[in-house]
């Protein structure tokens, strides 16, 4: 008996451990995502993008992106950027569009959005479509604000003083007629209305950039493009006038891309448009002259965003395109780091050409 019951004791185990293993493969199967469940965890992917907006989102650490065109449509989904990938967080809200003007509240918490045209590249006027709308992000939820204000516009600059609890929008162009109109007036947005400043502005011109150096205390603006040529002025704004620091007069520069570093207390600017073609230098303001740096970066190119992340203490810049630079036109979809020494590439799609549709 003893001996029988030696012999059955492999065999009952043997049946125990294909149990088991059985048991094992089923939950193993079971806890395996449905197809449904794979597509919920494919997180969206931002492919190439130009003449869209970014802001830096300091109250929430997150770079802001939004609309702008690929590279066959006008978009109107917004992206954030959290220093690792790009999440798509919201697809309602403002209509599609380009070259909207864009900052960030930091005492209100709020990202105001403003204007733009809901085409890139019409070719016929009446597909311009400029738009004075004022929206703000919250951070979950676009709401649109029913304020009057600034006249219908694209490639305005805008910029918040932290100091005043200002949004600054400055300059930009529409379209009077078959003829397009620059514009030169300066508005101040204080979270519930527009009120436009009397003063003595720059003269009229779109495709300018301005930031605020947050150690100065003003807004400062750079470059555009007027009816006699793109330009290179440097200007000022404290609150109640325009000063243009003439000593800092260099080559000039349209749809360039500014950012504040707060850290090393420069303004650094990028790319931009000169003589016809894209530009792919980078430069840097003290508040008295402009300096040119040396780094490898960003392929030549205009119509790209840049911000300043506080947080991480770098600079972001993402997509463009290099319309003038060859016969067809590459969109961009990269993403790259300022550090203050050099650029790093941190991610990027393929570049596509642009199609000419007329978007």
């Amino acid at each position: 008996m003893v001996n029988k019951g030696r012999c059955l004791l492999p065999a009952l185990l043997t049946k125990g451990l294909q149990c088991v293993l059985v048991l094992s493969t089923l939950l193993m199967f079971s806890l395996q995502p449905t197809t449904a469940d794979w597509k919920e965890k494919t997180f969206p992917q931002l492919g190439v993008r130009n003449a869209h907006a970014m802001t830096y989102d300091s109250g929430r650490g997150r770079v802001i992106l939004f609309g702008g065109a690929d590279e066959s449509k006008v978009c109107g989904d917004t992206w954030e950027w959290d220093g690792r990938r790009w999440a798509l967080v919201s697809q309602s809200g403002p209509g599609p569009r380009t070259f909207p003007a864009m900052a960030y509240d930091s005492i209100r918490k709020k990202v105001v959005l403003f204007g733009g045209n809901r085409v890139l590249f019409g070719k016929n006027p009446n597909e311009n479509r400029f738009l004075n709308d004022t929206w703000e992000w919250d951070g979950e939820s676009w709401t649109q604000v029913q304020a009057a204000g600034p006249s219908p516009r694209a490639e305005a600059a805008m910029a918040f003083d932290s100091r005043r609890g200002r949004v600054v929008l400055f300059g930009g162009h529409d379209r009077a007629g078959e003829a397009g109109r620059r514009l030169g007036d300066t508005w101040e947005w204080d979270g519930k209305r527009w009120v436009e400043m009397k003063v003595t502005s720059p003269s009229p011109r779109n495709g300018a950039t301005q930031v605020y150096d947050s150690v100065r205390g003003k807004i400062v603006l750079f470059g555009g493009s007027t009816q006699t040529g793109v330009l290179g002025e440097t200007w000022e704004w404290d609150g109640k006038q325009w000063i243009e620091n003439r000593a800092a007069l260099t080559q000039g520069r349209f749809n360039c891309v500014m950012a504040y570093d707060s850290a090393r207390r420069k303004i650094i600017r990028f790319g931009g448009r000169y003589a016809g073609k894209p530009l792919g230098d980078t430069w840097e303001y003290d508040g008295k002259r402009w300096a040119p740096l040396t780094p490898s970066g960003p392929t030549p190119r205009n119509h790209t965003a840049m911000v300043y992340d506080s947080k991480r203490k770098t600079i972001i810049l993402f997509g463009g395109h290099d319309y003038g630079l060859r016969d067809e036109v590459n969109v961009f979809g990269d993403t790259w780091e300022w550090d203050g020494g050099e650029w790093l590439l941190k991610g990027a799609v393929k570049v596509i050409q642009r199609i000419s549709n007329g978007h």
